[in-house]
Formats: C-alpha cells, structure tokens, sequence
C-alpha cells in the first residue's frame, strides 16, 4: 500500500489573476499619419527608452520624441510611455480615444501635444469619465491675468474637472528661437515612479525644464485659475501647486483611483478563486474583511490616516430578499480621512534674554 491510498491530497492553485490597474504609465497623445513609424502605427505603441522611440522612426525635432525624452529625462523614470495616435479622420478627440483605448489600456494619465490644445475641453471631458488625468501645458499670456476668462485654465476650472491638470510655461527661446520643454511632460515623468500616497505634487524639480520668473500678481492670477506653474523659490525649481482644475490635489485624486482600483480587484479575485462565497453571515464577512484589507493598505501607502477607517457591512437578515435572490450583496459602506500632506506653515516664537 503506498501513503498515497491512506492520505490522498489534491491540491487546487487558486491563482487565477486579475488585472491590476497601473497608475504609472503616462500617455503621449499627437496626430500623425501611419506611416510615421518604421513599421505601420495603428492606434497605441509602448517605447521603454528614448532609443526605441529613434530606432523606431522618431525624429528627435519631433514633438513625440521631445516629450517622450522629457518623461524619460527625469530620475527616477517611467519603466515605459505609450504613445497614443489620434486620426485626423477621426470623428472627434473622443473617438480617438476610445480606438487607443481599445488597443492599449494599459496607461493612467495623457500629455497633450501643443497641437491639439485646442481640443483641451473634449480631452478633458473624456478622461473625466473614463477616470484618467489629462496634463496640459499652456504658454497662453491669458492665463496668468485674473482679468481673463476665455484662457484654457479658466474654462477647465469653470467646469470643475477633477482630471485635468494645466501648467502655465511661457515658450523658452534660444537665441530668439522658440525651443520648446515640455514641462507637462516631464512633471508627469517625475510623478509617476512613485506609488499613490507616497508624493504630491508640489514642490518638485524637473530636469531640463527652466523656471519662470513669475510676479506676485501673475502668481495670485494662476492660483486663482487653479492653474501649475514652475518657477524658483529660495534657490530651488519647483513646481507649484499640485491641483487639479478643480481645485483638489492631484496626489488626492490619484489616491482615490488607486483605493477604487484595488478595492474591485480585491473582490472580483475572490469571487474568480473561489468556488463560492456563501450568501450568509460568514460571506459577508468575507467581503468586509476584504474592504478591510484594501483600506489598510491604503493607510500604509500613506493615502488614509489608518486609525480613521471604518467598514460596515449589513446582517443577512436585514437584506431584502430581492438582493439575496439577485445574490447582490448592498450597503458594503466605508469612512475614511485622507492623509494629506502638509504643503505650508507658519511658525510663531519668542525669544527672550
């Protein structure tokens, strides 16, 4: 007799993976024809080096390929940049969006080629639905002047995007020669290596990028806009301030994705791995501890402040029989408080003798 016939074990891998959503690869959206590329360009291409993009068929005088280096410029970088073609054929931005989509969905936020700034507002509707965060750089003179409503940063604002980000940057010149940076590019290229809750936005420095020289009067006009910008604080290039067109910050956003993302992930893996989760008290259960976990987990990558977090979940007997009979679970419910992060201060003392 061998010691399979008295203990016989079968084990069965519940492994099943579940997609999870990434919130560090950045978008470059342009219009250019297919034939661009060394090989036909469809709607979506991934590059994981400046050298590919030049190995491709990229011209380094390419408004691509300068954005692209500006991501790839900043230390630490994006392990890849997906490059996303809009089709003058197209009927509208939106619909070149979604054919990008369909082909790679792999990436989270988009910069804007300056030739399509115009399209700003339909860009920023989409990503506004489909849950994604749009970067725009604007040199428009408008926009640092609060008597001026009709510049991009107004309107964005006046219709409290929470997804669209714009940056003013006048147009660096060489020599009297416009040379441009690209600082949307390369602010998103060094927001994007650090995990959500770990970074805001505000106060970075970005390589290759020149500072502003900004008044005060501009500097009240862009905050009132809620609109970025970059310029030299005590010696240092920082960027300022790290909102969204609505007025939120952009780490608070990318935090919430980041929870709401992992949340969906969480319990759509254990309904995939396992066979049942039983519609009573004990499943329920389940579900909550699961909520519990993702919540903590959060609170660890520093986007909710750990000892804030409640979870309630209903008893089995207090659920309709119309949701047990659609076997939907309802009023899984959470509290929580952000983080944060402090970006100012004041310090009152005194000394005395």
């Amino acid at each position: 007799m061998a010691l399979k016939d008295i203990v016989n074990v079968n084990i069965t891998r519940q492994t099943t993976s579940v997609a999870v959503a990434a919130f560090n690869v950045p978008l470059i959206l342009s219009t250019f024809a297919t034939s661009k590329t060394t090989t036909a360009f469809t709607r979506a291409r991934s590059y994981t080096s400046i050298q590919e993009l030049a190995d491709d068929g990229w011209a380094s005088t390419d408004a691509v390929y300068k954005m692209a280096q500006a991501i790839f410029a900043q230390n630490p970088c994006v392990s890849q940049v997906v490059v996303g073609r809009a089709d003058s054929q197209d009927a509208d931005v939106t619909a070149s969006l979604a054919a990008i989509v369909a082909e790679n969905s792999s990436w989270y936020g988009l910069v804007v080629d300056q030739a399509m700034i115009d399209e700003a507002k339909d860009i920023a509707a989409w990503v506004e639905a489909n849950k994604r965060l749009a970067f725009y750089w604007t040199t428009d003179a408008d926009v640092p002047d609060a008597t001026k409503t009709t510049d991009v940063a107004s309107v964005l604002k006046g219709m409290t995007y929470d997804r669209a980000v714009t940056i003013w940057h006048p147009m660096p010149t060489d020599e009297g020669t416009e040379k441009p940076d690209y600082p949307e590019a390369a602010w998103m290229g060094e927001g994007f290596p650090y995990d959500p809750g770990t970074s805001t936005w505000a106060y970075k420095t970005l390589s290759g990028i020149t500072a502003d020289k900004i008044s005060g009067t501009q500097e009240t006009a862009l905050q009132g806009k809620n609109c970025n910008y970059y310029s030299e604080v005590g010696g240092v290039n920082i960027t300022q301030e790290g909102k969204v067109a609505s007025g939120e910050w952009i780490d608070i956003i990318i935090g919430t994705d980041w929870i709401e993302a992992r949340l969906r992930e969480a319990v759509y893996g254990a309904l995939v791995n396992n066979r049942k989760i039983p519609y009573d008290d004990s499943g329920i259960t389940i579900i909550e501890g699961l909520v519990k976990s993702v919540l903590s987990q959060a609170a660890s990558a520093g986007i909710l402040q750990a000892d804030s977090i409640e979870v309630t979940v209903p008893k089995y007997k207090n659920i309709s029989q119309a949701d047990k009979l659609a076997r939907k679970l309802p009023d899984v419910k959470f509290t929580a408080l952000y983080q944060g992060a402090i970006h100012r201060t004041t310090i009152n003392g005194t000394i005395s003798v």
